[in-house]
């Protein structure tokens, strides 16, 4: 199957929750559920499925392991960054000026920020499902773009 992993379940699955950060255990235990969730998704997606990501998406990656909330190290990043490129398992799309042109237009319709569409955008036809727990993804201008939305954590954000 041919799949799109939406930015936060990636942050999710490589950033381990730190107790420390929490105001109390129900937060911190919700939050390392999720993590434990999105790792397991991630590591049976890259053996079962393709993974279509854009070059926008994998910027948003990097930045938001790197410069994001708890930071990893820069170079833990560009690592994982790496992998995702190197991997046989997934497949990089650029972002080009007509998809630009179109996520501004479908951002200006919606009021949704342009990231989300700059990520799914370059996609259309191509995967078949997108994975995300962003609630954005649920507004008909982006579920119009991909045939199937997943939620396989369960809990839906605004994100």
């Amino acid at each position: 199957m041919r799949i799109f992993i939406d930015t936060q379940l990636w942050v999710y699955a490589f950033k381990k929750p730190q107790k420390e950060k929490f105001k109390d255990k129900e937060e911190y235990e919700e939050a390392l559920q999720m993590h434990n969730k999105a790792n397991e998704f991630i590591q049976r997606a890259l053996m079962d499925h393709m993974i279509y990501l854009t070059t926008h998406q994998l910027a948003e990656i990097f930045h938001a392991l790197a410069f994001r909330g708890i930071k990893m190290s820069k170079k833990t990043a560009l690592n994982i960054i790496d992998k995702i490129l190197r991997s046989s398992k997934t497949v990089l799309i650029d972002v080009k000026r007509s998809h630009y042109k179109e996520a501004l237009r479908l951002s200006s319709l919606s009021g949704i920020h342009i990231w989300d569409y700059l990520c799914i955008v370059p996609l259309k036809g191509m995967i078949d499902v997108a994975h995300t727990n962003d609630k954005h993804f649920l507004h008909p201008t982006i579920k119009s773009l991909v045939p199937k939305i997943d939620n396989p954590i369960g809990k839906w954000l605004v994100i």
